[in-house]
Order: C-alpha cells, then structure tokens, then sequence
C-alpha cells in the first residue's frame, strides 16, 4: 500500500495528522468532528461526483486508493464515511433530475451523509417501526433506529421508512431539523470514534428538500460496495499494525530469553512475525484493490441497458470470497503483531489492542459462515444470494409484492 500512501495530494498532511492520534484518540474515545468537518472542506466527500460537476471525477479503484490511506492513517475514518459514499453512488445512478442535481452540489459543497436505516427490534423483518404519516399540518416522520454510523458527525442523516400503503420511503433529513436527535451511545468496543448510536426522529417534519432521488439502480448491488469499505478499513489495520511493528523492533534492545541472545531485530523468530504481518498488509491491500477494480467493472456492467447478470453474479461472489481472506487474514495478523515484544508489547500507551478490536467489529458487519455458505451454494446449485437486504428485508423481493 505505499504508492497510497506515498501521495502528493491535498490530503496527505490531514492523514498524518489524524495517524499521529490515532492511538490517543481510540483510547480516549476523542471523536474527530474537526478532522471530518476538514475532509469535507478539503473536498474528500466529493471525490466521485463527476468533474464536470465540480467533483473529483474518481473511479471507485482511484477512490479505494485515498481511502486505504486514510485507513492506514486511522479504520474509522472510512467506517464514518461509508454511508455517505454510498449515498452518493446512489445519486450517479439515479435518473437526472433537478433533485439529483441538488444533492450533487450540496456533496460538492462540502455536505457529508449520514446513514440511519437499521432497527432495534423484531418488528423490522418484515416492517419498519420508523414511519411517514400525514395529517391537517403535513408529513412527519417519526421513529428511531440504531448503527446510525456517520450521522453523528454528518450535515443530513438519510434512513428508510414505511410511508403509505407500506411502501419504502427513502429520505435524507437536515441534521438541524426539529426533532431530529443523534445520540453518542456507542457501545462496542472497536471502531469506537464511528459513533455509531441512536438516531431519534420526534414528529420530524417532512419537507420537499428531503427528498432523495430513486436507489433503484443501484439497490440491488450496494452491498458489494458497501462491503468494499469493510475491506478497506480492514487492510488499513494490518497496515498500521505492520508498520508499528517494524518501527517498535527496530528500536528494542531487550530479547527474550530463549531468543538468539541478539538484537531483537536480528533474532529469526522475530524476523518472522515481521515477514508474517508484512505479508498480512500486502494480501489485504492487494485484494482491495482487486476488488475495487471489479466494483468499477460491476458498475459499469449495472449501468448498461441490458445488463451482463452471469458475469455481475460472478462479480458479487468475488466480494465474499475477499471477505472471508481478508478477514482471516488480518486478525491473525492483529494477534500476532503481540509476539514481537512479550509484556512491553501490550503497554497501554501503544494501544496496541485497537487494532484487533476494530478489525473484529469490522468483521462482525457479515459474519464470515453466511459468506462461505452464498460462495458454496452459488457454486454447487447456481443460487445466487438475495442483493440487497435490510434488517433481514430483501428489497428487491419487497419491491415486487
């Protein structure tokens, strides 16, 4: 991941400056406003709305090249941003239209997305508890949802609902709206600055510049992307951890008693773990980047009139089977990362521990048994697992009733 990292580009000084607290802030739990309130700034929100639109004009692999560095830098980062970025690959495939427009120039004017779909309850299997109604003063929306990841630090929170008739409404609200309340109750023990807590909406009221263009287009392929950003946050990790192991060993003096009785950096064993987590970084890395070559491919096969569903089939199964590699791969990586350096290794101040802590919130998004099984029965019986799901909801199979 070096050529990432090793860019010349207008962000490169704020990646350093979030990687040099990276550690501090996880174990402080500083959530970041400022630093994300500058990426906005810097245009980073923007980087695939097309140029002629006063965006970057980036493809998902060019894209997947600044986020890796920004995972490098800190995992949560591109864990804060993934719903907005699928907002707005939403927005490339809606039809054009002056609401369209809208939303891409608020993007391009540096307005961040945040997402707040899933639900706490059983009731969300086949219905929403967050609901559109009307009456004599106008639309309201009302409800609560979870996972809100973004919303807190976002200037819009977008979230499915049930409107009339138990048809699907898709919306994005002001963040300073009435009623509107995101809360910093977070409580998992990795990935901590996503603040990913309780969206509340309180007799929300509804107006036209909430609504949000069709996600047809796109719906029934977003979880490959959406799970890219997985993938990247994770191969950020084994970098970090890589890299903080090479630094710590090339300065240690002490070596374990059953060791060569050398400098730890010449000691085989450790020499070893190093070459383990280097290898950790370069397999996930180069996965991202495969696959977000295929999510360009995916895309532009989506966006054709007819269509190539076989060969978008075989796509989407490329997803899962990067999930289960680069999953294993890096929490094996983030555990052995602690035998280069015995009980120093685990000093608080390293914050070592973060890193297998947030790649294990980070794979606990899809578990790993789920993907194997799609891969298996795909490739026994030509099942295709359902595209799109939301709280144990298949849209598209919702759409269709």
């Amino acid at each position: 991941m070096s050529h990432a990292l090793d860019n010349t580009s207008r962000f490169a000084e704020l990646f350093a400056r979030i990687k040099a607290k990276a550690a501090s802030s996880d174990r402080h739990r500083e959530l970041p406003h400022e630093e994300v309130r500058e990426l906005a700034e810097l245009g980073f929100g923007a980087l695939r709305v097309p140029s002629a639109l006063g965006g970057g004009g980036l493809t998902v692999a060019e894209l997947s090249e600044h986020l890796l560095a920004l995972a490098a830098a800190d995992s949560n980062y591109p864990q804060i941003l993934r719903a907005h970025f699928i907002f707005v690959e939403s927005l490339l495939f809606a039809k054009p239209s002056p609401t369209r427009d809208l939303w891409l120039k608020r993007i391009v004017n540096g307005a961040i997305v945040g997402g707040a779909h899933t639900e706490r309850n059983s009731t969300n299997s086949e219905h929403f508890a967050t609901k559109v109604q009307r009456d004599d003063e106008g639309l309201w929306l009302t409800g609560e949802k979870y996972y809100s990841t973004g919303s807190l630090y976002a200037d819009w929170v977008a979230t499915l609902a049930e409107g009339e008739n138990d048809q699907l409404v898709l919306l994005a609200v002001a963040k300073a709206t009435p009623g509107l309340i995101t809360e910093d109750d977070w409580s998992g023990f990795g990935q901590r600055l996503t603040a990913s807590g309780t969206t509340r909406f309180e007799k929300v009221a509804i107006n036209e510049a909430d609504s949000v263009p069709s996600f047809e287009g796109l719906a029934p392929y977003g979880t490959s992307l959406a799970q890219h950003f997985h993938l990247i946050g994770l191969a950020g990790i084994a970098h970090s951890a890589h890299e903080a192991a090479v630094a710590y060993v090339r300065e240690r003096k002490r070596y374990f008693s059953q060791g060569s009785r050398a400098l730890p950096k010449d000691d085989a064993i450790i020499q070893s773990v190093i070459g383990e987590l280097s290898s950790a970084a370069y397999t996930s890395a180069v996965i991202v980047r495969d696959i977000a070559w295929r999510l360009d491919t995916l895309l532009g096969l989506i966006a054709q009139p007819e269509p190539d569903i076989p060969r978008i089939d075989d796509l989407e199964q490329d997803v899962f089977r990067a999930q289960h590699t680069v999953v294993s791969t890096v929490l094996e990586a983030a555990t052995r990362l602690f035998d280069i350096g015995g009980a120093s290794a685990l000093d608080a101040e390293r914050n070592w521990d973060r890193f297998w802590r947030n790649a294990r919130t980070l794979s606990s998004h899809n578990p790993i048994g789920f993907r194997l099984k799609a891969i298996g029965d795909y490739e026994l019986n030509g099942q295709v697992a359902f595209r799109q799901w939301f709280s144990g909801v298949d849209l598209s199979l919702r759409a269709a009733k």
